[in-house]
């Protein structure tokens, strides 16, 4: 169940991606482990560039498209460019 939670996600926001013309590199959705929390990232090679609200309108896409199931509780939610994520991809969280 949880496989098909995580693959209607990620179907959504590639939905979400085609209707604003965003070209997706990586669509991610994993539960974070705790509770019903899920992690989503998005990078795009086009599209994000110039958009600082992406991450609110997406969040509010998925609350839509889920209507408020409660099956997952979205935990944490990135957009960025292929740039970024290129930079940020090898560097490890400080503990």
């Amino acid at each position: 169940m949880k496989t098909v939670l995580l693959e209607k996600l990620r179907a959504s926001i590639a939905e979400w991606a085609r209707m604003h013309n965003i070209e997706t590199t990586v669509i991610e959705a994993k539960f974070s482990g705790l509770g019903a929390g899920v992690h989503l990232l998005v990078v795009a090679r086009r599209g994000f560039e110039n958009w600082r609200w992406a991450e609110r309108e997406l969040f509010r896409f998925i609350s839509n498209q889920f209507n408020g199931t409660g099956d997952f509780v979205i935990t944490r939610l990135e957009t960025m460019t292929e740039a970024e994520y290129e930079k940020f991809e090898g560097v490890e969280a400080p503990y």
